[in-house]
């Protein structure tokens, strides 16, 4: 950690320049480190564009955080991928946030998933288009998931793709809070 007039800094390399995943990144790491600085770096090479399954997003989560801090360095990078996943053919929206520090160690966490509809995810996945562009037809705002996603459209503003990015980076956050636990 940097060090600023006797406080110590987190500098973070989040692999993202989603407004809304910024945003949740630095609420997340705030919650436990009161001086946080946020270094952004675009990993959208990285990562594919529409995961599936929670192996895909895990993945894309890990490459972008191990991405994020090679290229602007700190003490941790994180990614966080969103995707598709099934369960007993119910389709579900997540978020799986990877936090990797330099020694190569990687935490991982989950946002809340919720229910898509099956139909549309059927044609959807057939016809190969990505779930933003669906969200943003259902919703009729453009680039929704840089604002505040598809959740805030389905909860009807209660809850937003920063609060999702939030809940899987504090999950992703627990074994390096607790390290004796998780050996890190």
């Amino acid at each position: 950690m940097k060090r600023r007039q006797n406080a110590a800094i987190m500098i973070v390399a989040a692999g993202t320049k989603n407004p809304a995943k910024v945003r949740g990144i630095r609420k997340a790491f705030s919650k436990y480190f009161p001086d946080v600085e946020l270094r952004p770096v675009d990993s959208s090479s990285v990562a594919k564009s529409q995961p599936r399954g929670l192996e895909e997003m895990t993945a894309g989560a890990s490459a972008r955080a191990r991405f994020a801090l090679s290229k602007a360095g700190g003490d941790f990078g994180v990614g966080v991928e969103a995707g598709i996943f099934t369960i007993g053919g119910v389709y579900f929206d997540n978020q799986v946030a990877a936090v990797a520090d330099a020694s190569g160690k990687v935490s991982l966490g989950h946002s809340a998933g919720y229910m898509l509809p099956l139909e549309d995810m059927e044609n959807l996945l057939r016809e190969g288009t990505e779930l933003e562009r669906w969200a943003e037809k259902v919703s009729g705002i453009n680039e929704v998931g840089d604002k505040g996603g598809l959740i805030m459209h389905l909860t009807k503003g209660k809850m937003t793709r920063t609060d999702l990015t939030e809940q899987c980076v504090v999950t992703a956050l627990i074994p390096w809070l607790h390290r004796d636990l998780y050996r890190f």
